[in-house]
């Protein structure tokens, strides 16, 4: 009897170690835990999309809840306005100083689905800049550069690309060559230095192997990151249709930033049309990098294969429990709501 209740107590123990950890790592938020910040470089086309603004307000956020240590962001759609409105919101939440690389040589005239750079030119009623800024768009490193820079200061894969736009300037990364910064070349570099990349990318359905729009944009380049991607890097992907199920609605937006008349997105949203169709595919990304694979259903490890033709580009998963690649499988019904009131909540809260 004595030997049943003694295996019992460890058993006990075993749980409440284990959930224990579970919480440690599951619940950033909860009260006296000290939790490592994740070191991270952001990699978006800004400019177009609005989910993209909802991934940078999380993310200004999220530093100040000491889960992420954002080195640095990579505009990777031409045009300095688009660096302008990651300068606006990054100056507006209190972090001026992330170090900003800006895309010159990518994808050209790519589609514009709201115009919102143009926040950059708005006034206030005495005809001064309606948002605060930081630094001159026009003195931004190349993007590519600023990868090199970041990393070559950079411990040993210790660093998490999130990707949620064109690999334009990844791929110009790969190919890039030793510099000031670094005798490594981009691909030696990326690989020593970097330990996961979470893109937003393909579909990986029976009837349907698109590639999703970023890659297809930016299709030739795209093929570059794929076909030289380090098989030492994780590769974790969103598909499209894992956002396609959190529709924020602008007049939920607009609600939900009732407590401040200024703000970088209510801006966006009073002065632009932005219901065409935004989904909050990108912010997935963000939070898989950050909080891992529990709040998240997900395929089995594999391989991934880009096939670039161009509009019609693909991407092909095949199952292979030695891969680095794996994707996010939808959610349920409830597990979208839960992901959108999660976005509103921070949308909500004050810089």
């Amino acid at each position: 009897m004595k030997k049943i209740f003694l295996l019992l107590a460890v058993a006990l123990m075993c749980y409440v170690a284990d959930v224990s950890a579970q919480c440690c790592c599951g619940d950033n938020h909860s009260a006296g835990m000290k939790h490592q910040p994740i070191n991270m470089i952001l990699d978006a086309d800004f400019g177009s999309s609005t989910d993209d603004l909802f991934a940078l307000m999380m993310l200004n956020h999220y530093i100040d809840e000491g889960l992420v240590d954002l080195k640095g962001i990579v505009v990777d759609r031409e045009g300095e306005k688009n660096a302008g409105v990651v300068d606006i919101f990054n100056t507006y939440y209190g972090h001026p100083n992330i170090p900003v690389g800006l895309e010159r040589n990518g994808v050209k005239n790519p589609r514009v689905f709201i115009p919102y750079n143009g926040i950059c030119d708005l006034k206030d009623a005495q005809g001064q800049p309606l948002f605060k800024r930081t630094f001159d768009a026009s003195k931004c490193m190349d993007g590519w550069k600023l990868y090199r820079k970041i990393l070559s200061k950079a411990e040993d894969k210790s660093i998490t690309i999130v990707a949620i736009g064109f690999a334009t300037s990844l791929a110009q990364l790969f190919e890039s060559k030793a510099d000031e910064y670094s005798k490594l070349s981009g691909l030696d570099l990326f690989e020593q230095k970097v330990k996961a990349v979470y893109i937003q990318s393909g579909r990986f359905e029976e009837t349907d192997s698109t590639c999703g729009y970023n890659m297809r944009a930016a299709s030739k380049q795209a093929a570059v990151f794929y076909d030289k991607l380090p098989q030492s890097v994780d590769l974790v992907m969103s598909p499209s249709y894992v956002g396609e199920s959190m529709n924020y609605v602008p007049e939920d937006v607009i609600a939900d930033l009732s407590w401040t008349d200024v703000n970088p997105i209510k801006a966006v949203y009073t002065n632009y049309t932005c219901d065409t169709g935004q989904r909050m595919w990108d912010v997935n990304c963000v939070t898989h990098a950050i909080f891992g694979d529990r709040q998240f259903n997900v395929s089995p490890r594999g391989t991934v294969t880009f096939v670039e033709k161009g509009e019609e580009s693909l991407m092909l998963f095949k199952q292979d429990s030695y891969g680095n690649a794996y994707y996010q499988l939808p959610f349920d019904s409830y597990g979208s709501m839960e992901k959108l009131m999660d976005i509103r909540r921070h949308n909500r809260m004050s810089k």
